[in-house]
């Protein structure tokens, strides 16, 4: 079980793919879907558990980012829910006790807009980042001046940072400068594309893309 700390952002109730959402003394609890198996704590079960708290540490370190990426869902359910239940169907690698977090697979914005062909990041200089990316401008829906969210995020130390506008789909790439604290450290990187329509609207599905990853790479 776990408390979500969110303010008026969370809302929700009942179950929401593998996870249950529920208010006690009006605060907000999030609990995982017990496995339906006759032996209690098999490695089916200890497997999940695993994900689920691998899951969570993860999206509430990125939940900023996350309650736009899949703000767009079905009505009524949390953005935190939702990216609960696609990433620990999808997000992760391994058996137990080796499970991990397979951040190629996971999600951190899922939308109609067509997304990035492919994404890599890579140091481009003593304190800076580059990431580049295949925008297929040509795609119907997808249009040039479409806005480019970038998510970092520092494994080693949980650190995030993230833009919403930190480029156009047509330029291609960004160059980002690092934290000086994060030297030294491993960096994963994802890009989605939202679209202008969205700027001071209520997100649809149609105004933002899968989030693509870009990589990861060490910063040395």
């Amino acid at each position: 079980m776990a408390r979500v700390i969110g303010g008026n952002l969370l809302k929700a109730s009942g179950r929401i793919g593998d996870v249950v959402f529920y208010q006690r003394s009006g605060k907000q609890f999030v609990r995982a879907i017990p496995e339906r198996v006759n032996q209690p704590n098999t490695e089916k079960q200890l497997a999940q558990k695993m994900k689920f708290k691998l899951s969570s540490e993860f999206i509430h370190r990125i939940y900023s980012f996350i309650k736009i990426g899949f703000g767009r869902q079905l009505p009524g359910a949390s953005p935190l829910g939702m990216a609960m239940s696609y990433n620990l169907k999808h997000g992760f690698k391994g058996e137990y006790p080796d499970i991990e977090i397979d951040y190629e697979k996971f999600r951190v914005s899922i939308g109609k807009l067509p997304g990035a062909l492919t994404a890599t990041i890579e140091k481009s200089g003593k304190d800076t980042i580059c990431l580049q990316w295949d925008g297929i401008k040509s795609m119907s829906k997808a249009r040039g001046d479409d806005v480019v969210a970038v998510l970092l995020f520092f494994p080693l130390t949980g650190y995030c940072s993230w833009s919403w506008d930190a480029r156009r789909r047509s330029d291609g790439m960004v160059t980002i400068k690092l934290p000086e604290e994060q030297k030294g450290n491993t960096v994963v990187g994802y890009v989605s594309f939202i679209t202008q329509e969205f700027i001071g609207a209520k997100m649809k599905v149609e105004h933002i893309s899968d989030s693509c990853w870009c990589g990861e790479v060490e910063l040395g």
